[in-house]
Protein backbone atom coordinates (compact mmCIF):
# COMPACT_ATOMS: atom_id res chain seq x y z
CA UNK A 1 0.00 0.00 0.00
CA UNK A 2 1.74 3.32 -1.18
CA UNK A 3 1.97 6.10 1.69
CA UNK A 4 0.38 9.39 1.28
CA UNK A 5 2.90 11.57 -1.11
CA UNK A 6 3.88 14.15 1.73
CA UNK A 7 5.10 11.13 3.64
CA UNK A 8 7.37 10.53 0.98
CA UNK A 9 8.38 14.15 1.14
CA UNK A 10 9.45 13.25 4.72
CA UNK A 11 11.34 10.02 4.29
CA UNK A 12 13.46 12.02 1.28
CA UNK A 13 14.21 14.52 3.62
CA UNK A 14 14.97 11.73 6.53
CA UNK A 15 17.26 10.72 3.89
CA UNK A 16 19.22 13.87 3.62
CA UNK A 17 19.15 14.57 7.10
CA UNK A 18 21.23 10.89 7.83
CA UNK A 19 23.41 11.65 5.54
CA UNK A 20 24.00 15.62 7.13
CA UNK A 21 24.80 13.67 10.28
CA UNK A 22 27.23 11.23 9.24
CA UNK A 23 29.58 13.65 7.14
CA UNK A 24 29.30 16.34 9.94
CA UNK A 25 30.12 14.33 12.31
CA UNK A 26 33.06 12.69 10.31
CA UNK A 27 35.24 15.57 11.53
CA UNK A 28 38.11 13.62 10.24
CA UNK A 29 36.44 14.15 6.92
CA UNK A 30 38.37 17.73 7.13
CA UNK A 31 41.58 15.88 5.94
CA UNK A 32 41.98 14.20 2.86
CA UNK A 33 42.16 10.58 3.77
CA UNK A 34 39.15 7.52 2.94
CA UNK A 35 35.95 8.39 4.82
CA UNK A 36 35.53 6.60 8.15
CA UNK A 37 33.99 3.32 7.81
CA UNK A 38 31.07 3.81 9.65
CA UNK A 39 30.00 7.16 7.59
CA UNK A 40 28.81 4.84 4.69
CA UNK A 41 26.34 3.48 7.40
CA UNK A 42 25.07 6.99 7.03
CA UNK A 43 25.11 7.89 4.06
CA UNK A 44 24.54 4.89 1.65
CA UNK A 45 20.73 3.96 3.72
CA UNK A 46 20.03 8.06 3.24
CA UNK A 47 20.80 8.17 -0.19
CA UNK A 48 18.94 4.85 -0.71
CA UNK A 49 16.06 6.95 1.26
CA UNK A 50 16.15 9.92 -0.95
CA UNK A 51 16.43 7.78 -4.21
CA UNK A 52 12.98 6.05 -2.95
CA UNK A 53 11.19 9.06 -2.14
CA UNK A 54 11.83 10.75 -5.80
CA UNK A 55 11.51 7.63 -7.54
CA UNK A 56 7.75 6.83 -5.75
CA UNK A 57 6.43 10.82 -5.48
CA UNK A 58 7.03 10.29 -10.07
CA UNK A 59 6.37 13.61 -12.18
CA UNK A 60 3.17 13.03 -10.98
CA UNK A 61 3.94 14.83 -7.74
CA UNK A 62 2.55 18.61 -8.00
CA UNK A 63 5.05 20.05 -5.68
CA UNK A 64 8.42 19.45 -6.93
CA UNK A 65 9.59 23.25 -6.07
CA UNK A 66 9.02 22.73 -1.97
CA UNK A 67 10.57 19.21 -1.84
CA UNK A 68 13.84 20.44 -3.90
CA UNK A 69 13.88 22.98 -1.36
CA UNK A 70 13.01 21.06 1.77
CA UNK A 71 15.65 18.13 0.34
CA UNK A 72 18.35 20.31 -0.06
CA UNK A 73 18.38 22.13 3.23
CA UNK A 74 20.08 19.86 5.00
CA UNK A 75 22.64 19.11 2.39
CA UNK A 76 22.92 23.08 2.32
CA UNK A 77 24.73 23.07 5.45
CA UNK A 78 26.72 20.00 5.30
CA UNK A 79 30.82 19.96 5.19
CA UNK A 80 31.18 20.04 1.01
CA UNK A 81 30.48 16.34 0.25
CA UNK A 82 32.37 13.81 -1.73
CA UNK A 83 34.37 16.30 -2.96
CA UNK A 84 37.13 18.82 -1.86
CA UNK A 85 36.77 20.93 -4.65
CA UNK A 86 34.82 23.37 -2.63
CA UNK A 87 38.11 24.40 -0.60
CA UNK A 88 39.80 24.89 -3.74
CA UNK A 89 37.10 27.31 -4.78
CA UNK A 90 37.45 28.97 -1.14
CA UNK A 91 41.43 29.23 -1.71
CA UNK A 92 40.97 30.60 -5.05
CA UNK A 93 38.40 33.33 -3.83
CA UNK A 94 40.61 34.22 -0.94
CA UNK A 95 43.34 35.17 -3.17
CA UNK A 96 41.17 37.12 -5.38
CA UNK A 97 39.34 39.05 -2.36
CA UNK A 98 42.94 40.00 -1.37
CA UNK A 99 44.26 41.12 -4.40
CA UNK A 100 46.74 38.38 -4.90
CA UNK A 101 46.55 36.07 -8.66
CA UNK A 102 44.96 33.25 -8.47
CA UNK A 103 47.00 32.43 -11.82
CA UNK A 104 50.15 32.52 -10.18
CA UNK A 105 49.74 31.80 -6.85
CA UNK A 106 49.48 28.03 -5.83
CA UNK A 107 46.18 27.22 -4.04
CA UNK A 108 47.77 26.03 -1.19
CA UNK A 109 48.98 29.18 -0.03
CA UNK A 110 45.61 30.58 0.46
CA UNK A 111 45.95 31.22 4.17
CA UNK A 112 43.05 28.34 6.13
CA UNK A 113 41.57 27.18 2.82
CA UNK A 114 44.15 26.40 1.60
CA UNK A 115 44.70 24.21 4.36
CA UNK A 116 42.19 21.74 2.66
CA UNK A 117 42.86 21.75 -0.10
CA UNK A 118 42.96 18.46 -2.27
CA UNK A 119 46.90 16.86 -2.26
CA UNK A 120 47.04 17.02 -6.58
CA UNK A 121 45.92 20.79 -6.62
CA UNK A 122 47.51 22.12 -3.58
CA UNK A 123 50.80 23.22 -5.41
CA UNK A 124 48.67 24.48 -8.51
CA UNK A 125 47.50 27.29 -9.38
CA UNK A 126 43.44 28.22 -10.31
CA UNK A 127 42.21 26.50 -13.29
CA UNK A 128 38.76 28.28 -12.95
CA UNK A 129 37.87 31.17 -15.68
CA UNK A 130 38.30 34.90 -14.71
CA UNK A 131 34.53 35.42 -14.12
CA UNK A 132 33.82 32.86 -12.05
CA UNK A 133 37.03 33.71 -9.73
CA UNK A 134 35.03 37.27 -9.26
CA UNK A 135 32.29 34.99 -8.09
CA UNK A 136 34.75 32.99 -6.08
CA UNK A 137 35.90 36.62 -4.14
CA UNK A 138 32.40 37.94 -3.87
CA UNK A 139 31.54 34.86 -1.32
CA UNK A 140 34.45 35.17 0.49
CA UNK A 141 34.62 38.79 1.28
CA UNK A 142 30.81 38.17 2.21
CA UNK A 143 32.19 35.75 4.67
CA UNK A 144 34.59 37.28 5.35
CA UNK A 145 37.39 34.37 4.45
CA UNK A 146 35.61 32.49 7.34
CA UNK A 147 36.20 28.60 5.66
CA UNK A 148 32.95 27.38 7.10
CA UNK A 149 30.38 29.93 6.00
CA UNK A 150 32.42 30.62 2.80
CA UNK A 151 31.99 26.96 1.89
CA UNK A 152 28.27 27.51 2.51
CA UNK A 153 28.08 30.64 0.67
CA UNK A 154 29.75 28.71 -2.16
CA UNK A 155 26.21 26.78 -2.74
CA UNK A 156 24.30 30.23 -3.31
CA UNK A 157 25.17 29.52 -6.60
CA UNK A 158 24.17 26.89 -7.13
CA UNK A 159 20.87 27.46 -5.73
CA UNK A 160 20.91 30.41 -8.06
CA UNK A 161 21.08 27.80 -10.88
CA UNK A 162 18.13 25.40 -9.33
CA UNK A 163 16.42 28.88 -9.43
CA UNK A 164 17.20 29.46 -13.39
CA UNK A 165 16.76 25.83 -14.20
CA UNK A 166 12.89 25.91 -12.47
CA UNK A 167 12.45 28.49 -14.85
CA UNK A 168 14.06 27.56 -18.01
CA UNK A 169 13.85 23.85 -18.04
CA UNK A 170 9.45 23.85 -17.95
CA UNK A 171 9.78 26.67 -20.98
CA UNK A 172 12.17 24.20 -22.91
CA UNK A 173 10.09 21.61 -22.00
CA UNK A 174 7.36 23.05 -23.90
CA UNK A 175 8.99 24.13 -26.94
CA UNK A 176 10.36 20.36 -27.17
CA UNK A 177 6.83 18.75 -26.32
CA UNK A 178 7.59 17.09 -23.69
CA UNK A 179 5.45 17.20 -20.47
CA UNK A 180 6.51 19.44 -18.45
CA UNK A 181 6.26 17.35 -15.02
CA UNK A 182 8.61 15.07 -16.34
CA UNK A 183 11.48 17.22 -17.19
CA UNK A 184 11.41 19.12 -13.78
CA UNK A 185 10.79 15.53 -11.75
CA UNK A 186 13.64 13.76 -14.15
CA UNK A 187 15.90 17.36 -14.46
CA UNK A 188 15.39 19.22 -11.84
CA UNK A 189 14.17 17.64 -8.11
CA UNK A 190 16.32 14.76 -9.40
CA UNK A 191 18.56 13.99 -6.19
CA UNK A 192 22.01 13.65 -8.08
CA UNK A 193 21.06 17.39 -8.47
CA UNK A 194 20.66 18.54 -5.19
CA UNK A 195 23.80 16.20 -3.95
CA UNK A 196 26.26 17.49 -6.43
CA UNK A 197 24.77 20.81 -7.02
CA UNK A 198 24.04 21.97 -3.52
CA UNK A 199 26.01 19.14 -1.63
CA UNK A 200 29.04 19.40 -3.40
CA UNK A 201 28.70 23.07 -3.92
CA UNK A 202 30.22 22.37 -7.81
CA UNK A 203 29.92 25.43 -10.21
CA UNK A 204 28.95 22.89 -12.83
CA UNK A 205 25.81 23.95 -11.57
CA UNK A 206 25.85 27.48 -12.61
CA UNK A 207 27.02 26.67 -16.41
CA UNK A 208 24.54 23.59 -17.17
CA UNK A 209 21.85 26.63 -15.88
CA UNK A 210 23.03 29.43 -17.90
CA UNK A 211 23.80 26.57 -20.73
CA UNK A 212 20.23 25.26 -20.82
CA UNK A 213 18.98 29.23 -20.67
CA UNK A 214 20.95 29.81 -23.79
CA UNK A 215 19.28 26.30 -25.65
CA UNK A 216 16.26 28.20 -24.87
CA UNK A 217 16.99 31.58 -26.08
CA UNK A 218 18.19 29.52 -29.30
CA UNK A 219 14.73 28.74 -30.00
CA UNK A 220 13.77 32.57 -30.16
CA UNK A 221 13.09 33.30 -33.88
CA UNK A 222 12.91 36.80 -33.62
CA UNK A 223 14.45 39.42 -35.70
CA UNK A 224 14.44 36.96 -39.13
CA UNK A 225 15.93 34.25 -36.95
CA UNK A 226 18.83 36.09 -35.44
CA UNK A 227 17.91 37.30 -32.65
CA UNK A 228 18.18 34.00 -30.36
CA UNK A 229 21.32 33.27 -32.35
CA UNK A 230 22.47 36.71 -30.53
CA UNK A 231 21.45 36.45 -26.86
CA UNK A 232 21.96 32.60 -26.76
CA UNK A 233 25.67 33.12 -27.48
CA UNK A 234 25.28 35.74 -24.62
CA UNK A 235 24.49 33.34 -21.95
CA UNK A 236 26.96 30.67 -23.49
CA UNK A 237 29.46 32.97 -23.09
CA UNK A 238 28.63 33.63 -19.15
CA UNK A 239 28.59 29.66 -18.69
CA UNK A 240 32.12 29.29 -20.13
CA UNK A 241 33.11 32.17 -17.77
CA UNK A 242 32.12 29.99 -15.03
CA UNK A 243 33.70 27.01 -16.47
CA UNK A 244 35.16 26.36 -19.70
CA UNK A 245 33.21 22.95 -20.35
CA UNK A 246 30.23 25.10 -21.42
CA UNK A 247 31.61 25.53 -25.23
CA UNK A 248 30.33 21.90 -25.33
CA UNK A 249 26.91 22.84 -25.37
CA UNK A 250 27.52 25.57 -27.94
CA UNK A 251 27.31 22.23 -30.41
CA UNK A 252 23.69 22.05 -29.07
CA UNK A 253 22.52 25.82 -29.34
CA UNK A 254 23.60 25.01 -32.95
CA UNK A 255 21.78 21.81 -33.30
CA UNK A 256 18.90 23.44 -31.73
CA UNK A 257 18.77 26.62 -33.29
CA UNK A 258 18.72 25.06 -36.84
CA UNK A 259 16.15 22.78 -35.85
CA UNK A 260 13.94 25.59 -34.67
CA UNK A 261 14.23 27.39 -37.88
CA UNK A 262 12.94 24.59 -40.42
CA UNK A 263 9.60 23.62 -40.73
CA UNK A 264 7.53 20.11 -40.04
CA UNK A 265 8.90 19.32 -36.84
CA UNK A 266 7.31 21.02 -33.90
CA UNK A 267 8.36 24.30 -33.04
CA UNK A 268 12.21 23.78 -31.69
CA UNK A 269 13.07 20.37 -33.92
CA UNK A 270 11.23 18.08 -31.28
CA UNK A 271 7.70 16.43 -32.31
CA UNK A 272 5.31 17.47 -30.00
CA UNK A 273 4.37 14.79 -27.14
CA UNK A 274 1.01 14.36 -25.01
CA UNK A 275 3.07 13.67 -21.88
CA UNK A 276 5.70 11.70 -22.33
CA UNK A 277 4.89 10.36 -26.56
CA UNK A 278 6.35 12.38 -29.01
CA UNK A 279 4.26 12.32 -32.25
CA UNK A 280 5.47 14.30 -35.75
CA UNK A 281 2.67 16.76 -36.82
CA UNK A 282 1.79 17.69 -40.59
CA UNK A 283 4.12 20.60 -41.16
CA UNK A 284 3.17 23.96 -42.07
CA UNK A 285 5.00 26.79 -43.70
CA UNK A 286 9.02 27.33 -43.11
CA UNK A 287 9.61 28.87 -39.36
CA UNK A 288 12.48 31.75 -40.53
CA UNK A 289 12.00 32.19 -44.82
CA UNK A 290 15.40 31.42 -45.48
CA UNK A 291 16.43 29.59 -43.69
CA UNK A 292 17.80 26.28 -45.11
CA UNK A 293 21.04 25.21 -46.95
CA UNK A 294 24.64 24.74 -45.45
CA UNK A 295 25.51 28.43 -45.66
CA UNK A 296 22.42 29.34 -43.38
CA UNK A 297 23.65 26.40 -41.34
CA UNK A 298 27.01 27.83 -41.13
CA UNK A 299 25.58 31.31 -39.80
CA UNK A 300 23.95 29.50 -37.10
CA UNK A 301 27.10 28.38 -36.13
CA UNK A 302 29.37 31.28 -36.45
CA UNK A 303 27.12 33.90 -35.16
CA UNK A 304 26.48 32.24 -31.63
CA UNK A 305 29.73 31.15 -31.92
CA UNK A 306 31.68 34.80 -32.15
CA UNK A 307 29.17 36.32 -29.57
CA UNK A 308 30.25 33.48 -27.41
CA UNK A 309 34.16 34.31 -27.67
CA UNK A 310 33.63 37.73 -27.45
CA UNK A 311 31.54 37.43 -23.90
CA UNK A 312 34.28 35.21 -22.51
CA UNK A 313 37.06 37.43 -23.83
CA UNK A 314 35.06 40.10 -22.04
CA UNK A 315 34.46 38.36 -18.65
CA UNK A 316 38.27 37.57 -18.54
CA UNK A 317 39.17 40.90 -18.41
CA UNK A 318 39.33 40.86 -14.52
CA UNK A 319 42.31 38.42 -14.43
CA UNK A 320 42.87 37.47 -17.64
CA UNK A 321 43.94 33.68 -19.11
CA UNK A 322 45.89 32.70 -16.67
CA UNK A 323 43.93 29.34 -16.27
CA UNK A 324 45.92 28.46 -19.41
CA UNK A 325 49.53 28.69 -17.28
CA UNK A 326 51.49 24.92 -16.91
CA UNK A 327 51.15 26.29 -13.43
CA UNK A 328 47.14 24.88 -13.15
CA UNK A 329 47.91 21.03 -13.35
CA UNK A 330 46.50 18.55 -15.15
CA UNK A 331 43.10 16.41 -14.28
CA UNK A 332 45.04 13.60 -15.42
CA UNK A 333 47.19 13.52 -12.37
CA UNK A 334 44.16 11.90 -10.52
CA UNK A 335 42.71 8.58 -10.67
CA UNK A 336 38.86 8.90 -11.29
CA UNK A 337 36.35 7.26 -13.20
CA UNK A 338 37.91 8.26 -16.85
CA UNK A 339 39.27 5.11 -18.44
CA UNK A 340 42.78 7.20 -19.45
CA UNK A 341 43.32 8.07 -16.01
CA UNK A 342 43.54 4.02 -15.34
CA UNK A 343 46.03 4.06 -18.12
CA UNK A 344 47.89 7.34 -16.77
CA UNK A 345 48.06 5.55 -13.12
CA UNK A 346 49.36 2.48 -15.02
CA UNK A 347 52.00 4.26 -16.99
CA UNK A 348 53.16 6.18 -13.95
CA UNK A 349 53.59 3.43 -12.27
CA UNK A 350 55.52 1.47 -14.90
CA UNK A 351 58.03 5.04 -14.51
CA UNK A 352 56.92 6.72 -17.30
CA UNK A 353 57.58 10.49 -16.33
CA UNK A 354 54.13 12.21 -14.99
CA UNK A 355 54.85 14.94 -17.39
CA UNK A 356 55.16 12.73 -20.45
CA UNK A 357 51.88 10.69 -19.51
CA UNK A 358 50.13 13.64 -18.77
CA UNK A 359 51.20 15.34 -22.56
CA UNK A 360 50.25 12.02 -23.53
CA UNK A 361 46.89 11.25 -22.37
CA UNK A 362 45.95 14.89 -22.84
CA UNK A 363 46.61 14.13 -26.67
CA UNK A 364 44.81 10.82 -26.95
CA UNK A 365 41.89 12.58 -24.95
CA UNK A 366 41.70 15.04 -27.87
CA UNK A 367 41.53 12.73 -30.43
CA UNK A 368 38.90 10.65 -28.92
CA UNK A 369 36.72 13.55 -28.44
CA UNK A 370 36.90 15.10 -31.57
CA UNK A 371 36.59 11.48 -33.31
CA UNK A 372 33.58 10.95 -31.40
CA UNK A 373 31.99 14.30 -31.64
CA UNK A 374 32.24 13.68 -35.41
CA UNK A 375 30.50 10.37 -35.67
CA UNK A 376 27.97 11.88 -33.37
CA UNK A 377 27.58 14.62 -35.30
CA UNK A 378 27.13 12.47 -38.61
CA UNK A 379 24.72 10.36 -37.46
CA UNK A 380 22.35 12.93 -35.11
CA UNK A 381 24.05 16.24 -35.70
CA UNK A 382 21.96 19.13 -38.53
CA UNK A 383 22.92 19.05 -42.05
CA UNK A 384 22.41 21.71 -44.06
CA UNK A 385 18.98 21.13 -46.89
CA UNK A 386 17.96 22.95 -49.76
CA UNK A 387 15.16 24.51 -49.98
CA UNK A 388 12.78 22.23 -51.44
CA UNK A 389 14.11 19.84 -49.35
CA UNK A 390 13.69 21.40 -46.24
CA UNK A 391 10.15 22.47 -47.24
CA UNK A 392 9.21 18.60 -47.13
CA UNK A 393 8.09 16.72 -44.59
CA UNK A 394 9.13 13.87 -46.87
CA UNK A 395 12.72 14.45 -45.91
CA UNK A 396 14.35 11.96 -44.05
CA UNK A 397 14.50 13.09 -40.20
CA UNK A 398 17.79 12.56 -39.85
CA UNK A 399 18.54 15.54 -41.86
CA UNK A 400 17.14 18.08 -40.04
CA UNK A 401 18.98 16.34 -37.08
CA UNK A 402 18.11 15.06 -33.77
CA UNK A 403 19.04 18.02 -31.45
CA UNK A 404 18.82 16.74 -28.00
CA UNK A 405 20.21 13.68 -28.10
CA UNK A 406 22.70 15.03 -30.20
CA UNK A 407 23.68 17.90 -27.47
CA UNK A 408 23.83 14.56 -24.72
CA UNK A 409 26.14 12.30 -26.59
CA UNK A 410 28.24 14.94 -27.53
CA UNK A 411 28.59 15.06 -23.48
CA UNK A 412 28.61 11.81 -23.19
CA UNK A 413 31.61 10.99 -25.38
CA UNK A 414 33.39 14.49 -23.68
CA UNK A 415 33.12 12.76 -20.25
CA UNK A 416 34.00 9.15 -21.45
CA UNK A 417 36.71 10.47 -23.37
CA UNK A 418 37.92 12.98 -21.34
CA UNK A 419 41.50 12.57 -18.98
CA UNK A 420 39.07 12.56 -15.75
CA UNK A 421 35.41 11.97 -14.88
CA UNK A 422 33.91 12.35 -12.07
CA UNK A 423 30.40 11.95 -10.28
CA UNK A 424 29.31 15.54 -10.66
CA UNK A 425 30.14 15.75 -14.53
CA UNK A 426 26.95 13.57 -14.71
CA UNK A 427 25.36 16.54 -13.78
CA UNK A 428 25.83 18.29 -17.40
CA UNK A 429 23.67 15.58 -18.95
CA UNK A 430 20.66 15.21 -16.56
CA UNK A 431 18.55 18.27 -17.85
CA UNK A 432 19.13 17.28 -21.67
CA UNK A 433 18.26 13.86 -21.15
CA UNK A 434 15.48 14.79 -19.03
CA UNK A 435 14.20 15.96 -22.36
CA UNK A 436 14.63 13.00 -24.05
CA UNK A 437 12.93 10.04 -24.63
CA UNK A 438 14.43 7.59 -22.19
CA UNK A 439 12.66 4.60 -20.38
CA UNK A 440 11.76 4.92 -16.51
CA UNK A 441 13.92 1.90 -15.94
CA UNK A 442 17.06 3.61 -17.01
CA UNK A 443 16.41 6.53 -15.22
CA UNK A 444 16.34 4.39 -11.81
CA UNK A 445 19.47 2.52 -12.61
CA UNK A 446 21.42 5.55 -14.09
CA UNK A 447 19.90 7.78 -10.69
CA UNK A 448 20.75 5.18 -8.67
CA UNK A 449 24.18 4.47 -9.63
CA UNK A 450 25.19 8.33 -9.65
CA UNK A 451 23.60 8.61 -6.38
CA UNK A 452 25.39 5.89 -4.51
CA UNK A 453 28.50 6.28 -6.66
CA UNK A 454 30.06 9.58 -4.70
CA UNK A 455 29.68 8.02 -0.89
CA UNK A 456 31.18 4.54 -2.15
CA UNK A 457 34.30 6.22 -3.87
CA UNK A 458 34.37 7.82 0.03
CA UNK A 459 36.01 4.50 1.07
CA UNK A 460 36.82 2.63 -2.65
CA UNK A 461 39.23 3.86 -5.58
CA UNK A 462 37.07 4.72 -7.96
CA UNK A 463 37.11 1.55 -10.42
CA UNK A 464 36.25 -0.63 -7.45
CA UNK A 465 33.75 1.58 -6.65
CA UNK A 466 31.72 1.22 -10.23
CA UNK A 467 32.55 -3.26 -9.71
CA UNK A 468 31.07 -2.46 -6.32
CA UNK A 469 27.44 -0.89 -8.39
CA UNK A 470 27.43 -3.29 -10.91
CA UNK A 471 25.53 -5.92 -9.16
CA UNK A 472 23.04 -3.09 -7.79
CA UNK A 473 22.71 -1.83 -11.44
CA UNK A 474 21.92 -5.70 -12.90
CA UNK A 475 19.25 -6.23 -10.45
CA UNK A 476 17.28 -2.83 -10.71
CA UNK A 477 17.43 -4.06 -14.71
CA UNK A 478 15.31 -6.45 -13.80
CA UNK A 479 11.75 -6.24 -14.70
CA UNK A 480 10.72 -7.75 -10.98
CA UNK A 481 13.00 -5.12 -9.76
CA UNK A 482 11.03 -1.89 -11.31
CA UNK A 483 9.70 0.10 -9.00
CA UNK A 484 6.09 1.39 -9.74
CA UNK A 485 5.59 5.22 -9.23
Amino acid sequence: MNMRPWWWVAAGLLGALFVLVGLNLDLFGLLERPAAGWVVAFTLPGYALLLLAWWRLGPGWERPRLTAALWGLPLFLALPMHSRDAYAYAAAGWHAARGVDPYRVPLGEAGQPGLLVGAHWTGTTSVYPSLQLDVFAVLSRLTGGDLFWTTVALRLPSVAALAILALVLPALARRMGVDERWALWAGWVNPVLLVQWIGGAHNDALMVALAMAALLAATDVGWRGWRGLVVGGVLLGLAMGIKQSAALFGLGLVAVAWAARLPGYGPVGAPPAEGRDARPVEPAATLVPGWSGWPRLAAAAVVPGAVTVGVFLLTSLSWGLGWRNPTAGSPAEAVSLAPLSWAAAGLRAAGVAGETVNALVTAVSAVLIVTGIAWVWVRLGPRGLSTRAAASWGAPLEERGDPLPFLAAVLAVACVAGPALQPWYATWLIPVVALCVVPRRAWLVGVAALLLLPALQDVLPPPLALLALAPLAFALRRPRAQISA
